[in-house]
């Protein structure tokens, strides 16, 4: 800015700015304006060379600094005439600075120069009153001459003495005061002279800057008839440059909406074919996850129908076998009748496999039927019975396991070598016997629980009532039976569901084998009601839904638990 306060034009830097604003255009335009920006550029040019070598700087230059006093030196100690020598507010501010090593503050400063400009202290009388101070004390700067002071205004503050006191010290001291006088006539005719000597100089000074001025403001004239004339030219270059750039700019739209349509197309089509792909995957791999549920499934079946193959085969040879040495024995005398009981039990183990297979099909997978027998763990923990407990017609053993896996002790007897085998092979305590003839081997209270799952119900009713008292034999005082049948009272058990199993004899309803029970001396029966089907059952508290849920979707087994004295 000048001294009129208006704003210096740089010439240099807003060709500058035109220039960058040209590369910029000139680098993201498609268009080639390189030429029309060339020879603009080129005339912007010689004009800002022409401007600068005719501008002038307008910044004023700085006058000397004038001053009246003498600067204050920072010392450790001072005279009092060191001090007196300032004048008004340079004095208080430099007793501030001498005495208390600091700048003044706003109300001590107001204070001390009230006081020093009414009369009612004098210069002497604030230097003592802030070396004396205990900010003074603290400081400790020594000023000569200064400690007389106080002691000769307590001397002029007595009444009457002290004022003739004073009259005499100043009759006394009128040389000195006169002089003194003298010398601040002569300091004070000084300062005028070297104050008018520098309005003198700040006078040639201004007036060299006012003819400066005159020159700037001429020069600065001209310049402005060549700058509004570089303006109309750069309007007319920049609106060159605006029509290039509007017709870059509608091309580049016309481009962008063509590459964005294509975009929008290819993107539809990828990822209608990605749906495609996904949807076919997925097929694929419900497809071969089927697939391989399927083969897994026909691998567990034929490694279960292998199996059960060589274990029918090692039986049918070891029949075979037994035959053989049987009638090598005998051959050409007639058999002997304990001979005969053996071919005899060998056919008896002729549908062993097939009955294996029967359970399989029909009785449910391993799993199912060790998680439906563990709700009767909790009957022996509560009559307290860990060993001693047999099964009988254990099968594939899976109550067996289930004791096993509880830390119970227990063995299981069944009359399918089949099964028996099986019951090995997973580590069980298990033998090929017949029930009565086993009981019957046992000695009396020997036993603390015996178990029975789908087992009565193979059984004529004096096998079954033999069974019954062979069973209260052998118990011990406070050992239990638990027997499990199917449940004739569900209609699709006793009218269907029962004879899946040709070797059934018939149903037994929960009364009649509660009534056996009780008859053949236990007590404390009880009947549970297990296993409901969970499909199909009717909605409805009335007495039809209640009718067709019992006697159709009831339990499809039922417990017992008997207790012997």
């Amino acid at each position: 800015m000048n001294e009129n306060g208006d704003q210096v034009l740089d010439l240099a830097q807003l060709m500058a700015r035109i220039r960058e604003d040209a590369e910029k255009r000139k680098s993201n335009s498609q268009v080639d304006v390189s030429a029309i920006l060339y020879k603009l550029l080129k005339t912007e040019e010689r004009l800002a060379t022409s401007a600068s070598s005719s501008a002038v700087s307008f910044s004023p230059g700085v006058f000397p600094a004038s001053t009246l006093e003498p600067e204050l030196e920072a010392r450790p100690h001072y005279r009092l005439e060191d001090l007196l020598v300032f004048n008004d507010e340079n004095f208080v501010r430099n007793a501030y600075r001498a005495i208390l090593k600091r700048e003044p503050d706003d109300s001590g400063f107001a204070k001390y120069l009230e006081s020093l400009r009414d009369g009612r202290r004098s210069k002497v009388d604030i230097l003592s009153s802030m070396r004396f101070s205990p900010e003074g004390r603290l400081r400790d700067v020594k000023v000569n001459g200064l400690k007389r002071a106080p002691l000769v205004r307590r001397v002029y503050s007595v009444p009457v003495l002290g004022y003739l006191i004073e009259l005499l010290i100043g009759i006394i001291r009128l040389p000195v005061l006169i002089k003194d006088q003298r010398r601040l006539q002569a300091h004070l005719t000084a300062r005028d002279e070297r104050l008018a000597e520098q309005i003198n100089v700040r006078d040639v000074n201004f007036s060299s800057r006012l003819d400066e001025t005159a020159a700037n403001l001429e020069s600065a004239a001209n310049l402005s008839e060549r700058l509004v004339k570089a303006v109309a030219d750069l309007s007319e270059s920049h609106k060159k440059v605006s029509d290039l750039h509007h017709q870059q700019l509608k091309a580049l739209i016309r481009e962008q909406h063509e590459i964005n349509e294509d975009r929008n197309r290819l993107k539809a089509d990828v990822s209608a074919q990605l749906v495609a792909m996904q949807d076919q995957l997925k097929r694929q791999l419900t497809a071969q996850e089927i697939q391989a549920a399927e083969l897994h499934e026909l691998r567990t079946t034929t490694e279960t129908s292998l199996q059960k193959t060589r274990m029918e085969l090692v039986l049918q040879e070891r029949r075979l076998r037994l035959l053989l040495e049987e009638a090598r024995k005998r051959l050409p005398r007639p058999f002997a009748p304990d001979q005969v009981q053996i071919f005899t039990n060998e056919k008896d183990h002729l549908l062993d496999s097939l009955y294996c297979s029967l359970e399989d099909q029909f009785r449910g997978t391993r799993d199912d039927i060790k998680q439906k027998v563990t709700s009767y763990l909790p009957i022996l923990e509560d009559v307290n019975i860990t060993r001693d407990i047999v099964d009988i017609g254990c099968g594939r053993g899976e109550w067996l396991e289930v004791l096993k896996e509880a830390s119970l002790s227990a063995r299981g007897i069944d009359t399918s070598r089949v099964m028996i085998e099986e019951c090995t092979r997973r580590g069980l305590q298990a033998a090929e016997a017949e029930a009565l003839t086993y009981l019957r081997a046992q000695a009396d209270s020997s036993l603390s629980a015996i178990t029975a799952f789908h087992f009565v119900e193979h059984l004529p009713l004096e096998t079954l009532v033999a069974f019954l008292d062979e069973a209260a034999r052998t118990i011990k005082p406070g050992g239990i039976v638990i027997l499990e049948t199917p449940n004739p009272e569900n209609i699709l058990v006793g009218a269907c569901n029962f004879y899946l199993d040709p070797t059934h004899k018939n149903p037994i309803p929960s009364q009649t084998m509660q009534f056996l029970l009780e008859s053949r001396g236990f007590c404390r029966v009880e009947i549970l009601k297990s296993y409901p089907m969970s499909a199909a059952i009717l909605k409805g508290d009335d007495e039809v839904a209640k009718f067709i849920n019992h006697y159709f979707f009831g339990p499809l087994d039922y417990g017992i638990v008997a207790r012997k004295v």
